[in-house]
C-alpha cells in the first residue's frame, strides 16, 4: 500500500480497518446474503413462464458464479497479506527542485509528528480484497509515474509562506528598528521630498525609498542618512564606540556616542575601533529563523531569491530583499508605538504642511502591497496543502462505501469497475495538483521576477488567478471527464447502471428469447393443426 501524502498512510488503514468492520456486520446480520436471494428469486420469477428448466438453472448458475467470483476476488478481505503501519510505504512525489528530507519511507518512521499523534494505530492490522489491492496499486503507479514525467520547479510558493511567518523575535530589536524608522526613515523620507535626487525609471527593490534600508537613502553623500543631523543618540548602550575624533556627531555631544543612520543600518565603522557594534541589517539577518524545512535565509539565499530576482544577484542583494520582505511582511508589529527622541530634525523646515507630509510618508517603509500579497499568498498555499489531505479523506470514504456498492450492485462486477474508476479519479488529482504546482511557480517566477518586486497590481492579480483556478478548477474539469468517460466505459462492457453484470443480462436475455420463441412455435403448431 503506497500513500501519495504523510496523513493518507493513516487515512488508507483507518479506512480498511473500517472495511473490515463494516463487512463482518454485513456477513454477521445476513444482509451479505441478500442479493444471492434476490437472484435466485429474479431468475425463477422471469423464467417461470417458459417452463423451461434448462434455461432457468443455466441463467442462475451463470448469475451465481459470476456473483461469487466479484465476492471472492473484490469484496472479502484476503487474509493471507496483513497490512500494518510498518508496511506502508509512503512516497510523496512532489516536482520540487529541494524536496523535503523524509520524501519515501514506512509509513510507522516517518521522523515528523505524525508518528506520535498516530502512534495508536501501530498495533492495527488490516487486509484487503485482492482485486482492490489490485487498484491501489495501477492507481498509484499511473499517478506517480505521472508526475515523475515532469521537470522540477523551485518552491518559491512555499518560500513566500515561509516568509511570511517570519516576525523579528528579539524584542529589543524590534524596539531598535521601531527607533531607527522615526529617527532616521521619516526624517529622511520627508528630506527627499524636499531634495529630492534623480532615480532610474526601473529602480530596484533594494534602492527603492519605500523601505528602510534603501540604498539610495543609505549611499547619498551628506544626504538622508548621511546628513550632518542624520545620527542617533547614545547607541553606547547597544555596543557602538565614542569615536569623537572622526564622527562631528560625537564631538557635538561630551559623552557617549551618536553614530550616523548609516552606520546604525549597515554597522559601526571607523580605523582601529575595537569589538565594532553590528548594524540593524546584520542583526536582523541573524534574528531569521530556522523552521521544520531548514534555514530560511539559506534557501532564499541559494535558489528563493529568484522569484524577484532576473539572472545573477550579489549577496548583499540577496539578503536585502529578504529583509524588506520581513519588513514589509511585518509591518502592523513593527510599526511606531513609542516616545523617541526626535529632536534630529535634519534642518527640515516643521511647518504644518511638512507635519502632514510627516504623516503621509511614516508608513512608507512599513506598509505597501507585500503584506497584504503574502497574506492572501499563505492563504492559498494552506490551501495546497491542505487539499491532498481532504483528498486522502475523501478516498477513505470511497473505501469504506465499497462494501455498500458493492451489495446494493448484488455483487456485480460493474459495482466495482465503478467504485474503482472513482477511488482512480481522486487518487490521479494528486497529479493534477502536481502539475498546477509546476505551472504556479513558473507563473510567479515569470511575473514576479520581471517585476522586480510584489507591488504590481496587475502581477499580482494574475498570479492569485491562475494560482485558485489551478486548485478548483482543474480537479473538476477532471472529475467530469472521468464521470462521463467511466460511464460510457461501464456500459461498453455490457455492464449498465450501477452494476448490470454481463452474466445476469445474459440470462435475461436468454429468457426473453425462450419465451419468445416458445410463443411462436406454440402458434405455428396451433395453425398447422387447423389445415389438417
Amino acid at each position: 500500500m503506497v500513500a501519495n501524502n504523510l496523513l493518507e498512510i493513516y487515512t488508507l488503514l483507518f479506512g480498511w480497518n473500517m472495511y473490515e468492520a463494516i463487512w463482518d456486520v454485513l456477513v454477521g446480520s445476513g444482509l451479505a446474503l441478500i442479493p444471492f436471494i434476490a437472484a435466485v428469486i429474479t431468475n425463477f420469477r422471469d423464467n417461470y413462464e417458459d417452463s423451461d428448466a434448462e434455461s432457468t438453472i443455466k441463467g442462475l448458475e451463470i448469475k451465481v458464479v459470476s456473483m461469487i467470483l466479484v465476492l471472492m476476488l473484490c469484496v472479502i478481505p484476503y487474509k493471507g497479506w496483513e497490512i500494518d503501519l510498518a508496511t506502508v510505504k509512503y512516497d510523496l512525489e512532489i516536482p520540487d527542485c529541494n524536496p523535503p528530507a523524509n520524501t519515501e519511507g514506512q509509513g510507522d518512521n516517518t521522523a515528523t509528528a505524525y508518528d506520535d499523534s498516530f502512534a495508536d494505530m501501530g498495533g492495527i492490522g488490516v487486509y484487503k480484497p485482492v482485486a482492490w489491492s489490485f487498484v491501489e496499486f495501477l492507481s498509484s503507479a499511473v499517478t506517480h509515474t505521472t508526475i515523475k514525467s515532469m521537470s522540477c520547479v523551485n518552491n518559491y510558493e512555499f518560500m513566500l509562506m515561509r516568509i511570511s511567518q517570519i516576525t523579528i523575535q528579539d524584542p529589543e530589536l524590534r524596539q531598535r528598528v521601531r527607533d531607527f524608522h522615526e529617527v532616521c526613515y521619516k526624517k529622511a523620507l520627508e528630506r527627499f521630498e524636499l531634495n529630492p535626487i534623480a532615480l532610474p525609471a526601473n529602480i530596484s527593490a533594494v534602492q527603492d525609498v519605500d523601505w528602510i534600508g534603501s540604498r539610495t537613502l543609505l549611499n547619498a553623500v551628506d544626504e538622508y542618512y548621511q546628513h550632518p543631523e542624520a545620527y542617533m543618540r547614545n547607541m553606547d548602550r547597544f555596543g557602538f564606540n565614542r569615536q569623537a575624533a572622526i564622527r562631528d556627531s560625537d564631538a557635538a555631544h561630551e559623552t557617549g556616542a551618536h553614530p550616523y543612520c548609516r552606520e546604525v543600518w549597515l554597522g559601526e565603522e571607523g580605523p582601529g575601533v575595537v569589538n565594532e557594534a553590528l548594524g540593524l541589517r546584520q542583526l536582523i539577518l541573524d534574528d531569521i529563523p530556522a523552521d521544520e524545512a531548514g534555514d530560511i535565509l539559506d534557501d532564499w539565499m541559494d535558489w528563493g531569491s529568484q522569484v524577484v530576482t532576473v539572472g545573477v544577484a550579489d549577496d548583499n542583494t540577496k539578503e536585502d530583499l529578504i529583509i524588506k520582505m520581513i519588513i514589509q511582511a511585518d509591518a502592523a508589529n513593527l510599526s511606531s508605538q513609542t516616545d523617541v527622541d526626535l529632536s534630529n530634525n535634519f534642518d527640515t523646515d516643521k511647518s504644518w504642511y511638512k507635519e502632514a507630509a510627516d504623516v503621509v510618508f511614516a508608513g512608507a517603509g512599513l506598509f505597501t502591497s507585500i503584506d497584504e500579497f503574502l497574506q492572501t499568498h499563505t492563504m492559498r498555499q494552506m490551501v495546497k496543502v491542505a487539499g491532498p489531505m481532504i483528498l486522502a479523506l475523501i478516498q477513505m470514504v470511497v473505501i469504506m462505501a465499497a462494501p455498500f456498492v458493492l451489495l446494493f450492485g448484488q455483487y456485480r462486477l460493474s459495482a466495482f469497475v465503478s467504485i474503482a474508476l472513482v477511488y482512480f479519479s481522486f487518487e490521479f488529482i494528486n497529479a493534477i495538483w502536481a502539475a498546477a504546482f509546476w505551472f504556479d511557480n513558473r507563473v510567479l517566477d515569470i511575473y514576479m521576477s520581471q517585476a522586480g518586486w510584489f507591488d504590481i497590481a496587475t502581477n499580482s492579480f494574475l498570479v492569485s488567478a491562475v494560482s485558485a483556478g489551478s486548485i478548483i478548477l482543474l480537479p473538476g474539469i477532471w472529475l467530469s471527464i472521468m464521470a462521463y468517460a467511466g460511464a460510457g466505459m461501464v456500459r461498453g462492457m455490457g455492464m449498465g447502471g450501477v452494476g448490470g453484470g454481463s452474466a445476469s443480462g445474459s440470462g435475461s436475455f436468454r429468457g426473453a428469447s425462450g419465451r419468445a420463441g416458445g410463443a411462436a412455435y406454440r402458434a405455428y403448431r396451433g395453425r398447422s393443426g387447423g389445415k389438417k
